[in-house]
C-alpha cells in the first residue's frame, strides 16, 4: 500500500518451499510504478565532490575494505561529522567479497543509479546499471552508466553483479538466475537482497506485512527457495546475511492503521507527523537487529557464487 490505491491482489504460498508469489500479474502493473516511484527519481549528482570529501572516501574504502578497519572508522567520523556522509551499507559487502576497485559491476534494476554514484565516489571505476523501466540511457559525467535494457539483452560479462531489492520485482526467478550465471565471469558473486517470507514479520503481520508491497512483489522467496533456485541455476550460496530494519515493524503497523506509505502522516514522509514516538522507532530497530543475529528477521542478503 505504498501510494494508497488500496487495490487488492491475491497471493499463493508454496507447499514445497514456503515463498508465496502473486496469483497474477496485473495488466497495468505501470500503474503502480509511477513517475514518483523512489527508484525513478532523477538524480542531480553524479558530478564532482570536493578533492578533500574524495580523497577522504577513497580512504574509507580502502581502510575499511582491504586494510586497517579502525583507520575506517576514524575517517567515516570524520566524514559524517564534517560533510554529513553516513557509511554505506554496502562496505560489509564489499568487504566480504574483496573486490578491487576496477572491477566491472552490474547492478540490475538500479533505477537512476543512486548505488553506483555511491560507489563511484567511493572510488569504484566500472560500474554500469541495467533497468527496463527507465525513460533512457543515462550517462553520468564520473563514467557511471545505466542502459535501458532488459537483463537478457545485455551483453559481455562481469566480475560481480548485484540486484539491490530488485529480484522481487521480476516475473521468472530462475530464468533471471540462470541469465546472471551466463554473465557472470568465472568464480565469481552474484548479490541479491529481498525480503524474505520465512520470518517474525510475515508470522507476527500477515497479509498486513509491508514487505508483501503488493502487486509489485511478484515473488517473495524464504532461505529454502532461494537455496532451491541457485541449485537449478548452477550456483552455491556462499553466505545469506539478514539486514532487516526497523521498516518491517512501522511500515506493516502503518498498513494496520490503513496509513499509505506516501501518506502525508507516514512515518516515511513526515517521522515528525506519524503516529511513532522517537522510543518506539529505537524499539524497532533494535528488534530488527535482534532478529538479524536470530536469523529471523524480513531481508537478507544472498551471496551466490558460480
Amino acid at each position: 500500500m505504498m501510494f494508497g490505491f488500496r487495490d487488492e491482489f491475491e497471493y499463493f504460498e508454496c507447499a514445497e518451499c514456503g515463498c508465496i508469489q502473486i496469483q497474477e500479474i496485473p495488466e497495468n502493473i505501470s500503474k503502480y510504478y509511477p513517475d514518483n516511484f523512489y527508484s525513478f527519481k532523477t538524480i542531480t549528482s553524479g558530478s564532482k565532490i570536493s578533492s578533500i570529501e574524495s580523497f577522504l572516501k577513497h580512504q574509507r574504502m580502502k581502510h575499511l575494505i582491504y586494510g586497517n578497519k579502525p583507520i575506517g572508522i576514524l575517517l567515516s567520523k570524520v566524514l559524517r561529522e564534517i560533510y554529513k556522509t553516513p557509511m554505506p551499507d554496502y562496505y560489509e559487502w564489499l568487504r566480504k567479497l574483496q573486490l578491487p576497485i576496477d572491477s566491472k559491476i552490474l547492478d540490475v534494476g538500479c533505477g537512476s543509479g543512486n548505488l553506483l554514484l555511491q560507489m563511484r565516489s567511493d572510488g569504484f571505476t566500472n560500474l554500469t546499471g541495467v533497468d527496463p523501466f527507465i525513460k533512457s540511457d543515462i550517462f553520468y559525467e564520473n563514467g557511471v552508466k545505466v542502459l535501458k535494457k532488459y537483463l537478457h539483452e545485455m551483453e559481455g560479462t562481469f566480475d560481480f553483479i548485484m540486484l539491490n531489492h530488485s529480484f522481487e520485482h521480476m516475473p521468472q526467478p530462475l530464468s533471471v538466475l540462470k541469465t546472471l550465471y551466463s554473465l557472470l565471469n568465472k568464480s565469481r558473486y552474484v548479490l541479491i537482497r529481498i525480503p524474505v517470507v520465512s520470518s517474525l514479520a510475515w508470522r507476527k503481520y500477515g497479509v498486513n506485512w509491508v514487505q508483501i508491497d503488493a502487486p509489485r512483489h511478484f515473488f517473495i522467496q524464504t532461505t529454502k527457495s532461494m537455496e532451491i533456485l541457485a541449485n537449478k541455476a548452477g550456483f552455491k550460496i556462499a553466505d545469506i546475511v539478514f539486514d532487516s530494519h526497523a521498516f518491517q515493524f512501522w511500515g506493516s503497523e502503518q498498513i494496520i492503521k490503513n496509513i499509505a506509505m506516501m501518506e502525508s502522516t507516514s512515518y516515511a514522509v513526515n517521522p515528525d507527523k506519524s503516529r511513532f514516538s522517537k522510543q518506539q522507532i529505537e524499539y524497532f530497530q533494535s528488534m530488527a537487529k535482534q532478529l538479524n543475529k536470530e536469523k529471523d528477521g524480513d531481508a537478507a542478503v544472498f551471496f551466490y557464487k558460480q
